[in-house]
Formats: structure tokens, C-alpha cells, sequence
């Protein structure tokens, strides 16, 4: 093989390893975190996998400081994304006294208080809200997670949007708020 040819041979491996599929398909909790984080990575942004969960940013969209949380349940082969707000921060306010489930929202939401744990090891209630669907046998593109991502993050601002002018409190964006590693 000639040097050019051998050259050539370099950037076509080069560009064809660059170009590995990032297609989410069935399979455990954390691989398919894993696979999901590599498409969501992949657009841009960036995840860290612990344990069977991604958690990831939301750079480039409206509201960037609400965390991504992307996991799977195998049972019912559905992606499972998921945000969270410290209700405290955000209203003044506990998130069990927040009215979340009277605020209208899709059917497919779920909203809670759930108790999270944080990197410095601090635990603290702060309201859930989940949404997802079903991962096709044959998989989820890259561009389909990203807009099922996009669209469940939409969704849930608009939810806290509409779950603020319900609740009052501090009158600040959620993208003003600075964020809490998980």
C-alpha cells in the first residue's frame, strides 16, 4: 500500500469510527443509559452515567439550568427522563405543600416529591417530574431521543411555568436559578 492510499485508509477509519451508531436500543438499565447518554452527548451536551441513570445538561435549550436525568425500565422497555426542582429554592415553599398534581399538564407526566441525594451527600425533597415512552424493538435513533428529550423538557417548563403562576413566589426564571450536581 502506497502512503497516500494508507493516508486515505486513516481518515476513512478515522471518519467511520466518528460516525458509530448512537441508536438507543432495549436492553439493561445501565446500557441503555449508556447508549442514551452517548446520543444526547453526541448533539452537543453533555452526561455522566452513575449507576443506571445519565445525568445530563441541558446546554442550548430554554431554561439550560433544570438537569436531564435520562434511565430505563426494562420491564416495560420505556425510556424514562425525568428533571427536578428544589421547590424551596425556587417558590419559598416545601415541595409537599406545592398543589404540583392540580396543575394541568400532559397525561404522560408524572409529577412528585421525591427525597434525591446529592454529591456532597445531602438529601433533600424536591419535586419530580417525569415523563418517557417506549423503546421500539428495533431501537431510537439519535435525533428521536433528542427530540423526545426536547420535548419532554418543553413540557416540563411549561409545567413549572404554569405550576409558578399558581404557586407565586420569587419572581425569577428557571434558567436564573444555578444548578445542583446530583
Amino acid at each position: 500500500m502506497t502512503p497516500k492510499k494508507s493516508g486515505l485508509l486513516a481518515v476513512l477509519l478515522t471518519l467511520g469510527t466518528g460516525c458509530v451508531s448512537t441508536t438507543v436500543t432495549p436492553g439493561s438499565p445501565r446500557s441503555v443509559a449508556k447508549a442514551a447518554a452517548a446520543a444526547y452527548t453526541a448533539a452537543g451536551h453533555s452526561c455522566e452515567v452513575k449507576a443506571d441513570l445519565a445525568y445530563c445538561d441541558t446546554n442550548g435549550t430554554e431554561g439550560a439550568e433544570l438537569p436531564l436525568l435520562i434511565g430505563y425500565d426494562a420491564k416495560n422497555q420505556e425510556l424514562v427522563f425525568a428533571t427536578v426542582l428544589d421547590t424551596e429554592a425556587a417558590f419559598g415553599r416545601a415541595c409537599p405543600t406545592i398543589p404540583a398534581a392540580q396543575v394541568l399538564r400532559p397525561n404522560w407526566m408524572v409529577v412528585q416529591c421525591d427525597e434525591v441525594e446529592f454529591n456532597d451527600r445531602t438529601k433533600k425533597t424536591v419535586l419530580s417530574v417525569l415523563g418517557g415512552g417506549r423503546v421500539p424493538d428495533e431501537g431510537m435513533s439519535r435525533a428521536e431521543l433528542n427530540r423526545s428529550a426536547g420535548v419532554f423538557m418543553r413540557e416540563a417548563e411549561n409545567f413549572l411555568v404554569r405550576l409558578r403562576a399558581q404557586v407565586g413566589g420569587p419572581q425569577r426564571t428557571f434558567g436564573d436559578s444555578k444548578s445542583t450536581t446530583l
